[in-house]
């Protein structure tokens, strides 16, 4: 690595001896070439720069990494090798090389510094290069692997080999100049030390002024060959040019506003205003002599008018006319441009809100048109709902109806077996077969295999089966019966009624319970709340949702004392809904299970429904938990929405409103609800706010007696279901 002398003035290494360089600090040019025309390039820029910088030379990129390391507390002290002519910084003191160390602002590069994209990729490693900009040196006609390098604003200029002589010089010049306009402050002095900078051509020295120097300098340059032109002064208002006529001249604004406007199918649309320009016309010229646009005042304007003819010559006899028309055409444009550009950003961005509100519409329609449908199958289930209400009255007269005649005529079979000389056996044995539970089929065949060991005929015991013997009947008296086949035709018979009777009261009260869930369910919900029973509640809702759950093990986890649990405030109907749908979503869940297992030839696990209540503080909690599948993490946030449901894994939008008919109901009540879910095990937990006189058992100590002998009262008042009701915590049974 060299430096390159030059002549003439101080150089920023001697400003820094003075003591300068430490408050301004060191910007470089670095050439790097291994080349000749890298000292020739060096040479050019040196006396071009010297005031703004120093000069440095490097053969190679690698060298000039190390330079820069180099400045780099961390990089060391790396030896570099001199150039051609220059100085090598190893024969410099070690306080000297120091101050060869600086920020580099500027690479000139040759060719064989490779590609420029790697280039880029490798300045942003160092500190001292990552501002700096690069000109290349190239023989090449044709340019490639410097996207990177252009997108990272990395290579500002190209120079064809050979140059003009002198042209690398202001070219470097230039550069560091815009270099120091973008990373120094206004007040640096070495913004000052080029004086007045470069020259530029008139015309761009034209577009650094403003419009209205512009517009000055416009008018001296015309009246300097048609003499003083005539001010004219308009009001708001007055059409200067006017869409799709012939324009024959052109306007110059001194002062005052014009707006552009063309008419369109929606009506007058305003195209500029405020960046109108001070030349009106001069564009319709391009366009065959035709406006395109509407100019009218909008302010009190003050202007001179020039024919074609006019401004033809002013443009042939005064060459400044031709440039200052040029840069205000240029600003006008220039102008028009970007607020053509900010209306196309406005476009699209309208068009986005627009795609936006558009979307937002489209999803409030499809939210109204799943509201139609929800309004039209709620009508639907009132009328159905009205439909069961009246068809549980009417069935109310039926069922009393019979079980008046299962009374009446258990009464008159007694009176009549009264004169029957076997009377009393008969009723016995019909009494027994009455109360007797349903045996199961295996119980039978066990039973008649033991008999038919005792009298040694199938038949004959199948026959003392049917007359209510079982396995453990004394030997003797089954021998006895077997022997008299007229008592044990009668022994038959009996048990016959019995049975009879026994099915008869078990479905007129299956139907009595069937209509009054019912009824609970149908009942208006704009009654006051009452004191529930959550036992029965539950119980109602498990009647109704029997046939969902054939198959499935249902498991009841009460308290053993009916009066153990708190009335609850409520509507009993809506809250047979709440566990009616949940008890449904399990029920889904292991039918789904089932299907599953069976189409993946797997023996099905059991399906199993357990339901606990328990009192705890203030209220009461209800749970309803399933062996299935469980519902997904990710969509379980999401089971309260209206018309969302997860059916067999599936997410699927429509009258999915369980759920959220449930949490609505809950929430009515001043309750919680929570569903927890993991693969197996699904758990609904539902807590209700017990009733005052309860609730503030925990306050005061134990209820009084009679309170809680009301309690009891109110939990028994269905009495045709009290048995079903009393059900130890272990007890499992099939709905």
């Amino acid at each position: 690595m060299s430096a390159v002398p030059g002549a003439g003035g101080p150089s920023p290494a001697e400003a820094s001896a003075d003591g300068a360089g430490d408050v301004l600090g060191r910007l470089v040019v670095a050439v790097v070439s291994p080349t000749s025309l890298g000292t020739q390039a060096a040479h050019e820029v040196t006396p071009a720069v010297r005031a703004l910088a120093d000069v440095v030379r490097v053969r190679s990129l690698a060298e000039l990494f190390r330079w820069a390391s180099a400045g780099d507390p961390g990089g060391g002290d790396v030896p570099l090798a001199a150039g051609d002519g220059g100085v090598s910084p190893d024969s410099v003191a070690s306080e000297s090389r120091g101050d060869l160390l600086g920020t580099v602002a500027l690479i000139v590069a040759t060719d064989e510094v490779g590609s420029l994209d790697d280039v880029a990729a490798a300045v942003a490693h160092y500190p001292a290069l990552a501002s700096a900009r690069l000109v290349l040196l190239t023989e090449r006609a044709e340019l490639r692997d410097l996207g990177r390098a252009i997108d990272e604003d990395l290579v500002r200029e190209v120079i064809a080999v050979p140059w003009t002589p002198g042209a690398i010089g202001e070219r470097a010049r230039a550069q560091i100049r815009r270099w120091m306009r973008d990373h120094l402050p206004d007040d640096d002095p070495r913004r000052l030390r080029d004086g007045n900078g470069l020259g530029h051509s008139p015309l761009l020295e034209a577009l650094t002024n403003h419009s209205d120097e512009l517009t000055a300098q416009l008018i001296a340059a015309c009246e300097a060959v048609l003499g003083p032109r005539p001010r004219l002064r308009l009001p708001a208002g007055v059409r200067l040019t006017h869409q799709g006529q012939i324009v024959d001249g052109v306007y110059v604004v001194v002062n005052g506003s014009v707006a552009l406007t063309r008419h369109t199918r929606v009506g007058e649309v305003t195209l500029h205003h405020a960046t109108t320009g001070r030349i009106i016309g001069l564009v319709s010229l391009a366009s065959h002599g035709r406006a395109f646009v509407t100019a009218t005042t909008t302010t009190d304007v003050e202007l001179i008018l020039l024919s074609v003819e006019q401004l033809d010559r002013a443009l042939r006899e005064n060459e400044v006319t031709e440039q200052v028309l040029a840069a205000l055409i240029i600003r006008s444009l220039t102008k028009r441009l970007a607020r053509s550009e900010i209306l196309q950003v406005e476009k699209i961005e309208l068009a986005a809100a627009l795609d936006a509100e558009r979307l937002q519409v489209q999803e409030a329609l499809n939210a109204l048109e799943q509201a139609r449908l929800e309004l039209l199958a709620q009508e639907r289930f009132a009328t159905l709902g009205e439909l069961a209400a009246g068809i549980a009255h009417e069935l109310n007269n039926p069922v009393a109806a019979l079980q008046r005649a299962a009374d009446h005529m258990s009464g008159g079979l007694t009176a009549v077996l009264g004169t029957h000389p076997d009377g009393e056996v008969i009723r016995r044995v019909a009494e027994a077969a009455r109360t007797r539970s349903a045996a199961s089929t295996r119980a039978e065949r066990s039973a008649r295999k033991q008999l038919e060991r005792t009298v040694g005929d199938r038949e004959l015991a199948r026959r003392l089966v049917a007359a209510g013997l079982d396995g453990d009947a004394d030997p003797g008296t089954v021998r006895a019966l077997a022997a008299d086949p007229g008592r044990l035709a009668t022994a038959e018979a009996a048990a016959t009624i019995g049975r009879a009777e026994r099915n008869m009261r078990l479905a007129t009260n299956r139907i009595s319970g069937l209509v009054a869930s019912l009824s609970t369910y149908v009942r208006p919900d704009g009654e006051d709340m009452v004191d529930v029973d959550l036992r029965e509640v539950l119980e109602d809702a498990l009647r109704l949702t029997a046939h969902r759950l054939e198959g499935v093990e249902v498991e009841r986890d009460y308290p053993a004392d009916p009066g153990a649990l708190p009335p609850v405030p409520g509507h009993a109907g809506e809250l047979v809904q709440v566990w009616t749908n949940i008890l449904a979503n399990s029920a889904d869940a292991l039918a789904a299970q089932e299907k599953e297992a069976a189409e993946a030839g797997q023996t099905p696990r059991p399906g199993r429904v357990t339901v606990r209540i328990a009192q705890v503080a203030g209220g009461v909690r209800v749970q309803v938990q399933d062996n299935g599948p469980g519902i997904d993490p990710d969509i379980l946030p999401r089971i309260f929405e209206p018309r969302f449901t997860t059916k067999h894994g599936q997410v699927r939008f429509g009258l999915g409103l369980g759920m959220g008919l449930a949490k609505s109901v809950v929430d009515a009540h001043r309750g919680s609800i929570a569903v927890d879910s993991r693969p197996g095990r699904t758990r609904v937990t539902v807590v209700l706010p017990a009733h005052v006189a309860v609730a503030e058992q925990d306050a005061s100590g134990p209820v009084a007696p009679e309170v809680k002998r009301k309690a009891a009262g109110r939990s028994s008042r269905k009495k045709s279901r009290k048995h079903s009701h009393e059900r130890s915590r272990t007890r499992k049974e099939k709905p």
